[in-house]
């Protein structure tokens, strides 16, 4: 484990260490990662650096925001307006296409899940007929030419033909 070394710290008041440094270190316990606390010790360093140095540096915890010099110009304001209104436009024909698109798509499955389940009906139809013709062909291989079927209705004799 690595020894931490508080002594650069400016923050340090009678043996005492910072709220920020403390919150720190538990941080990088409760989530086993070091980068808190070594932000913290940097931000030490840089001030203790800059005490050394004659400096006077405070650190913010919260950025400042820039401030624009002047106040918008009406031209300025109105071309901003322009802006948004256009981009809110172009954001609510982008949501209309992609509710569109998905919608098409929608019944694009359902159709083609429709088509899946005739074609498998099909196929089961297909599976059938084909088992029938196999059984009946294996039934009609098992006769012999030589022997009489039967089952099979007598062929009619050639008198009886010759009479109708």
């Amino acid at each position: 484990m690595m020894d931490l070394d508080f002594s650069d710290c400016t923050s340090l008041h009678e043996g005492e260490l910072d709220a920020d440094l403390i919150s720190a270190t538990l941080e990088a316990i409760k989530t086993g990662k070091l980068t808190p606390l070594l932000k913290t010790e940097l931000k030490c360093r840089i001030q203790k650096k800059c005490f050394e140095e004659g400096k006077d540096l405070t650190l913010d915890d919260e950025p400042q925001l820039v401030q624009r010099k002047a106040p918008l110009l009406p031209f300025e304001v109105e071309r901003q307006e322009r802006r948004r209104e256009q981009n809110r436009r172009a954001a609510k024909n982008f949501r209309q296409r992609k509710r569109q698109a998905s919608g098409e798509i929608h019944k694009i499955l359902v159709d083609l899940e429709e088509k899946n389940r005739q074609l498998k009906e099909e196929i089961k139809r297909l599976m059938t007929e084909t088992d029938m013709f196999r059984t009946a062909l294996s039934s009609h291989l098992c006769v012999s030419p030589t022997e009489p079927d039967p089952t099979a209705e007598p062929l009619p004799r050639a008198q009886d033909t010759a009479s109708h």
